[in-house]
């Protein structure tokens, strides 16, 4: 029977100040906060740690990142404070050297604690037991979560699996950062984190040394890892690598391609990708057969795969619907090892057309910051489709019965559907230059099902890029940021 180790939390004022990476404010507090947060409460006093207490840390550093369930909580307008600057104290007149603070803390709408849930396995209860038990007494001398203002008690517990689910609050869910610089990114705390608290700590103590009248500024914690926290009724990031279609003969002018021949490109993208990671080291350890191309027969429809979708120009009323940019993007939640090798070896490789076997265009890597792109993997509530979704199956003309198919589509690219907040199917397009889902070319084994062009709205924003129904590994049921 697997158990679980919970610390739960409980914040004395329903306030909390805490900020995460790029000084964004933070919730719900990341897992490495509280670890640090626990070590405080451990060494208050002065206090020496005992060599079990010490070891239980080291053990808790090497667990996978909790599950956390929180209360919801709501970002404030936000206040000044005006603080004495402490730069420097040559004057006395610290009144006139006030220095803006902003605070713009999370206010708790439940009163409900946090819990923090790490699972044990019954193969490792027997050497884990005492590591734990050790934690759930350390945890009630945690003083405060946050900043030093927000105090808050602490209580640890040993769990079953029906305790862990009938706590109160939103569960959040942790998932591979795309990147270290991203502003969602949560600290967690991983092997030698404890030791690197110690050397922050010892660096801090140190900072003022008044034989010499001299300060060092104390070293910061530098020892973590980060992951993305999202909860249940939002996705994680797709990682993706986008490319802008140049032309073949060097000239200023890419070549463009009308919007109905999206499947043919996705096609010819594909098989640049296949050709590329036919041999190639990258995939000694993985599946490419399954992954790029695709290949899995029966379970192919919830295989983790690359999906290769082609992006028309979409955006303001003179946009003309063509394609000028692609995109190659990993399943919800992936590392982003894949696409990053796809943006390495794609960039500068030609797409053959392979009736002529002449090349078509040249992929060229772009930036995030491409307007067309941001279109595509911006964060929203609202999206619309640029290509009709194709229905896991025949609707009989009936829009109910469409809605039902919807749903399953929705499911079966791996999206929960307690995300979803309302939907609406219609055949005419939502975007200029954006044509009726007959107008569309779609592989022979999908002309039987049905088309439908669909708005959905999320109940939180969600990332991109967003494809949902049986084509969507070939750019239809493509979707764009709602206008």
């Amino acid at each position: 029977m697997t158990r679980s180790l919970c610390i739960s939390i409980t914040l004395l004022d329903p306030f909390f100040h805490g900020r995460a990476g790029h000084d964004k404010p933070e919730w719900p507090p990341s897992p490495m906060r509280l670890f640090q947060a626990l070590v405080a409460g451990a060494c208050a006093g002065g206090r020496r740690l005992p060599a079990s207490t010490e070891a239980a840390f080291r053990w808790l550093e090497r667990r996978d990142p909790p599950l956390i369930i929180a209360p919801r909580a709501q970002l404030t307008i936000g206040h000044k404070l005006f603080v004495p600057n402490n730069d420097g104290d040559k004057r006395p007149d610290r009144q006139a050297r006030l220095t803006e603070k902003p605070v713009r803390p999370h206010r708790l709408v439940e009163d409900d604690p946090l819990h923090y849930v790490w699972d044990i396995a019954d193969s490792e209860w027997s050497d884990a037991r005492t590591h734990a038990e050790t934690l759930c007494q350390e945890a009630r001398r945690l003083l405060a979560l946050g900043w030093g203002s927000d105090m808050a008690i602490a209580n640890g517990r040993i769990l079953a699996p029906t305790d862990v689910l009938a706590l109160r609050g939103i569960q959040w869910k942790h998932w591979t950062a795309t990147s270290l610089l991203t502003s969602d990114a949560s600290r967690v705390p991983t092997q030698d984190s404890f030791s690197d608290l110690a050397r922050a700590h010892k660096s801090f103590l140190e900072s003022i040394d008044v034989s010499r009248n001299l300060y060092r500024p104390p070293e910061k914690p530098r020892v973590f890892d980060t992951f993305e926290y999202r909860s249940a009724d939002c996705l994680p990031r797709r990682p993706c690598a986008g490319f802008m279609l140049e032309s073949t003969a060097g000239d200023d002018r890419g070549p463009a391609f009308p919007q109905f021949r999206i499947a043919q490109i996705a096609a010819m993208l594909r098989s640049r990708a296949c050709q590329a990671a036919r041999d190639d080291p990258h995939w000694a350890a993985a599946d490419s057969e399954k992954y790029v191309a695709g290949h899995a027969g029966d379970a192919e429809e919830s295989l983790a795969r690359f999906s290769y979708l082609p992006l028309p120009t979409v955006g303001p009323h003179h946009a003309d619907g063509l394609i000028r940019r692609v995109l190659i993007a990993e399943p919800y939640g992936a590392a982003g090892e894949h696409s990053r090798w796809a943006k390495l070896r794609l960039n500068h490789t030609a797409l053959i057309d392979e009736q002529s076997g002449k090349p078509y265009a040249v992929l060229a890597a772009i930036g995030d910051r491409d307007g067309v792109f941001a279109a595509y993997i911006g964060d929203t509530e609202n999206w619309l489709t640029v290509t009709p979704v194709i229905l896991p199956g025949r609707d009989d003309h009936k829009y109910q019965k469409a809605e039902k198919l919807l749903i399953q589509a929705i499911v079966q690219a791996g999206i929960d559907f307690a995300a979803v907040w309302e939907l609406s199917l219609q055949k005419a397009p939502f975007w200029n230059r954006s044509r009726h889902p007959r107008d569309y070319y779609v592989p022979a084994h999908l002309e039987r099902f049905s088309r439908w062009h669909v708005r959905i709205r999320f109940r939180q924003p969600v990332p991109g890029p967003l494809a949902i129904g049986t084509g969507r590994h070939c750019g239809l049921g493509l979707f764009a940021v709602g206008r």
